[in-house]
């Protein structure tokens, strides 16, 4: 063996290439999905309009139609209950009456369109003051179409 160069005072290291651990990498981000799946909240499915359409089998089922009882609102904001004029501040008295009378009967509420929003939400308050689900009440707005403009009289013959 040959003795170390006297005039060799520092020795030459071999660099190594700089590595990444990509095996603590895919451990920390492991930890981090997990973390976000636990922590994270999903948005909640909310019905906004809950509408149940019949399918075609159920349309031959029910030969007559269901007897409901109507709830009418005009434009000048008149309530009526079944074609009986009713106050406003009696109508829920009056509905509490026709539920305890015919638990099973249904209601519509028939409005015209130039209806007051504010007389509107008078039935609707009277109702759920009934025990009605507002739902279960359609509503039909009832337009009304202008009456035609009536034929010009003829004129009168001349002599």
């Amino acid at each position: 063996m040959m003795p170390p160069n006297p005039m060799h005072f520092y020795e030459k290291k071999a660099r190594r290439p700089p590595a990444v651990p990509i095996v603590s990498l895919i451990d920390i981000l492991a930890i981090l999905l997990i973390f976000f799946i636990v922590t994270s909240t999903f948005k909640e499915r909310r019905d906004i309009l809950n509408i149940s359409l019949p399918n075609a089998g159920a349309i031959g089922e029910r030969a007559t139609p269901e007897d409901r009882a109507t709830v009418s609102v005009t434009a000048e904001g008149e309530i009526f209950f079944d074609g009986d004029p009713v106050a406003a501040e009696a109508l829920p008295a009056t509905l509490q009456r026709f539920r305890a009378d015919n638990p099973d009967r249904k209601l519509d509420l028939k409005a015209d369109e130039a209806t007051d929003l504010g007389t509107l939400v008078k039935v609707w308050d009277a109702l759920t003051q009934a025990g009605f689900k507002i739902r279960d009440v359609p509503a039909r707005i009832q337009i009304v179409e202008p009456a035609p403009a009536p034929a010009p009289a003829p004129p009168p013959p001349e002599n």
